[in-house]
């Protein structure tokens, strides 16, 4: 956690994967609670998962052609404006459908871009402390942890909320509070979350051309490692 790059993407995806998953974990209450769509949430999230799927290789080619850091500002950016019109806008199944799809493009983007970031952090802190060995699995062990503290807070949050607002489980019908509770859930919290961390994402160090030159250095390093390899060969063989 002391290296400064791994510290500050793992609080990006901290923050962006909190957004999401207070969206996620609320939509579908809010889909049929507050915008009276009990019969077609099932559908919506369907839509959700679909878009999620169908997206992944557009954000691989994305984040091939643009970067991945400009990847993450896209994709988070892009979500924005329609849980904004979500909240916003009279209930409409035809808007929701749209806000879904888009919403599922935002989380593979959330989902998946984080975790292709990883391995840059990794190589990154090969070329400072060529020295250190067996270092992947506490990067990893600590990204997956953040992932886990990320869901627990979410459902906290979601469910502390509910509870003041005066949520009433398997009611037919719920308190105003209840439904202005479930539109910050779904729209405000994970705005803020998400500009957090992308704000946080500003000061991450690794672009594409620090990237390139990680991998470049880690090349020489093998090659050179090959060569003393080699030589050692040698030297063992005319022994």
């Amino acid at each position: 956690m002391g290296h400064g790059p791994y510290a500050k993407l793992v609080v990006v995806f901290l923050f962006t994967s909190l957004g999401f998953m207070l969206l996620e974990g609320n939509f579908a209450l809010f889909c049929s609670s507050t915008l009276g769509f009990r019969n077609d949430f099932q559908n919506i999230l369907l839509v959700i998962m679909l878009s999620a799927t169908l997206a992944i290789p557009f954000w691989q080619w994305f984040l091939t052609r643009f970067g991945k850091k400009t990847a993450v500002y896209v994709g988070s950016c892009s979500v924005v404006p329609f849980l904004i019109m979500v909240v916003c806008i009279k209930s409409n199944l035809y808007v929701t459908y749209v806000v879904s799809f888009v919403a599922g493009i935002g989380v593979a983007s959330a989902f998946l871009l984080p975790w292709s970031m990883l391995p840059d952090v990794l190589d990154d802190f090969k070329v400072q402390n060529p020295e250190s060995t067996g270092h992947e699995a506490l990067f990893y062990s600590f990204y997956v942890f953040f992932t886990k503290f990320a869901s627990g807070v979410s459902l906290g949050v979601s469910t502390l909320s509910l509870d003041f607002a005066g949520y009433i489980s398997r009611g037919c019908s719920q308190p105003k509070e209840v439904d202005l509770t479930l539109k910050l859930l779904v729209s405000a919290a994970p705005i803020a979350f998400m500009l957090i961390g992308l704000a946080i994402l500003y000061s991450y160090p690794i672009d594409e051309k620090r990237r390139q030159y990680n991998n470049k250095m880690l090349q020489e390093m093998r090659d050179s490692e090959a060569d003393s390899e080699s030589e050692t060969t040698e030297i063992s063989n005319m022994i």
